[in-house]
């Protein structure tokens, strides 16, 4: 049997207060600056859910749509009684 080996980097994945107030990890912000997707701009998830929401579009974006996932269910759980 062949072992698989990961790295785990939790300064890469682990939620940081940004400066605008949303806590979101390195990977997260790497994958918006990477899709120039403007988060500092954003005061909520609900407005950073938003804005992905309106850069996605018909093409195969795996890594967004599941960032989106993650975030919309984040919001929920964190917004919602």
């Amino acid at each position: 049997m062949e072992e698989i080996k990961v790295d785990i980097n939790p300064d890469y994945t682990m939620m940081k207060k940004q400066e605008n107030g949303l806590f979101l990890s390195q990977e997260q912000v790497d994958i918006l600056e990477e899709n120039n997707i403007d988060y500092k701009k954003c005061k909520s998830l609900s407005e950073l859910i938003y804005l992905i929401e309106m850069y996605i579009n018909d093409e195969n974006q795996d890594v967004l749509n599941n960032l989106l996932d993650i975030l919309q269910e984040r919001n929920y759980y964190q917004n919602y009684k």
